[in-house]
């Protein structure tokens, strides 16, 4: 792939050139790719830094020019992996909207087309990844559904999934809680006043994320602000968990300010010049303390994990909580084998059974130990050690939210598809197999992996039956397939498609009674 130039403002690109489109915040010129039109990186806030760092997001003041928009912004500072070390910054609010261009000979965008919005959330436990990686570039599942997609960058770990403002001796007036879900809904409301001038239609949003992304979809359905914005939401494999009470928030935000003015570690070395002020420490340096609280903070908050949101004014109950639902058309669902692929996650299997076992008390220890050793043989084996995490984190909360659902419109799912080299390592159909599959990518995500002994006509075959379901939700709000709550119906992929009723009972009835967010069920 050849070298594209950093975005820049132009002034001298014309504003009425066809690849240009005005939006609210200024011009933005895109560029041809794959059979669509992509305008990368363009900033939907202001950026968070100086004295807006750890504040909501604030709307992006308009530019003057045109914003060459032809690359994906800044990560938000984090760590990559040992090979690679931190990366990004805290300049990082932007969005990524690709646009179909079935004609090329066509105009570049046709504003009267109305093609419903898809605006996707990242995975990556709430402090990795971006809408920067390749596997998420949009254009093949843009042209698949016929929408307009809009991925979103959003911040990520310390700064925006902590409420920082709870810790015991900070001020709550300078650190504003639910930062990054502020991105996102100031995000949709970008995309909601902007869709006309891409030839999409604001009144067909779908808000679309997988795992910790699902989550944000989960509990942006709790969000009253977004409810008039919002016409559906498709949650992939979310840890619909992931929600932070107050306490749990300021258990961790303590947990931080003590690691962040603590003594050094020699094994986990402060990036250089890191600071031990969450004010002036660099972006680096606070991707540090990111990597440092979610290893501290394991068990501290249930299932919720390190960095959440966290119920306040503008996320008002958890998700998971009876009646906390807006009445809006979901899709949900899950992968057959989720968190199997943990069975290599320690060299001992003893090790694991006993990990395994301790995440059953933090899921409910009333509750949680007797489903771990009655359906899963207290996780003595690998296999079902890993197969009872992903199981909590996962397929237990998707199934609750589908039931929940206040008007019953709710579609559940299941991924059930492998291949060779998945079946030779035992993982199976795996946490993040539906990336690939939905967005055409094979090249990128668990793409190369998956295939790495054969299986690419099974998995196109998946591909095939997926997309058109989702490309129906996207545009009516319905996937065509019975809704969940009354028979328990999961449409199950796995080179063709078929719809079974209740396909786990033994599962589901055996985490009814399990509380996954902390309180009585």
């Amino acid at each position: 792939m050849r070298d594209v130039p950093p975005n820049h403002i132009s002034t001298s690109v014309s504003g009425h050139d066809p690849w240009t489109v005005e939006t609210s915040t200024g011009a933005v010129r895109g560029h041809q790719v794959n059979g669509a039109v992509a305008f990368r990186g363009v900033p939907y806030a202001e950026q968070p830094t100086g004295d807006l760092r750890f504040r909501q997001a604030t709307p992006r003041t308009p530019w003057r020019g045109v914003l060459i928009a032809t690359r994906p912004g800044d990560y938000c500072a984090q760590w990559r992996n040992k090979s690679i070390g931190w990366i990004g910054s805290e300049n990082c609010l932007w969005l990524n909207v690709v646009v179909p261009r079935p004609d090329s000979r066509g105009p570049v965008i046709d504003t009267g087309a109305r093609r419903p919005v898809v605006v996707y959330l990242h995975g990556g436990s709430n402090i990795h990844g971006s809408a920067a990686e390749p596997l998420l570039s949009g254009e093949y599942f843009a042209a698949a559904t016929d929408a307009v997609y809009v991925a979103v960058n959003y911040r990520v770990g310390i700064f925006g999934q902590l409420a920082l403002g709870l810790a015991d001796d900070l001020d709550e007036h300078r650190f504003d809680s639910n930062t990054g879900l502020s991105d996102i809904i100031t995000a949709i409301e970008w995309v909601h006043e902007n869709a006309g001038q891409f030839g999409g239609d604001p009144s067909r949003i779908t808000v679309m994320g997988e795992s910790s992304g699902g989550a944000m979809v989960t509990a942006l359905s709790a969000v009253p602000a977004v409810k008039d914005l919002v016409h559906g939401f498709i949650a992939q494999s979310p840890a619909a968990a992931m929600v932070h009470t107050p306490a749990d928030a300021a258990r961790i935000s303590d947990t931080a300010l003590e690691i962040l003015r603590g003594p050094d570690d020699e094994k986990n070395p402060r990036p250089e010049g890191a600071g031990r002020d969450l004010l002036t420490a660099s972006a680096d340096g606070l991707a540090w303390l990111t990597e440092r609280v979610n290893e501290a903070s394991w068990g501290q908050s249930g299932i919720a994990g390190g960095f959440a949101p966290v119920i306040d004014d503008l996320l008002p109950a958890h998700p998971l909580t009876p009646g906390a639902q807006s009445d809006i058309p979901m899709l949900i669902g899950t992968n057959l084998d989720e968190y199997v692929l943990m069975r290599w996650a320690y060299p001992r299997a003893r090790i694991f059974t006993a990990e395994a076992q301790k995440f059953a008390e933090d899921v409910d220890p009333t509750h949680g130990p007797g489903v771990l050793s009655g359906l899963y043989g207290s996780g003595k084996r690998r296999a079902d050690a890993g197969r009872f995490i992903g199981d909590a984190l996962f397929t237990a909360p998707s199934m609750r939210m589908a039931a929940q659902h206040p008007s019953g419109r709710a579609w559940m799912y299941r991924l059930d598809m492998s291949t060779p080299s998945l079946n030779v390592s035992g993982i199976g159909a795996t946490h993040a197999l539906d990336l690939p599959v939905l967005f055409g990518r094979y090249d990128s995500g668990r793409g190369p992996g998956a295939l790495l002994l054969g299986g690419r006509d099974r998995m196109a075959a998946t591909t095939a039956v997926m997309q058109p379901r989702w490309k129906r939700f996207i545009h009516d709000g319905d996937p065509g397939w019975e809704p969940y709550p009354g028979d328990y119906a999961t449409q199950l992929f796995d080179g063709g498609e078929k719809t079974v009723a209740d396909p786990s009972p033994e599962l589901r009835e055996a985490w009814a009674p399990v509380s996954l967010t902390g309180m009585p069920v």
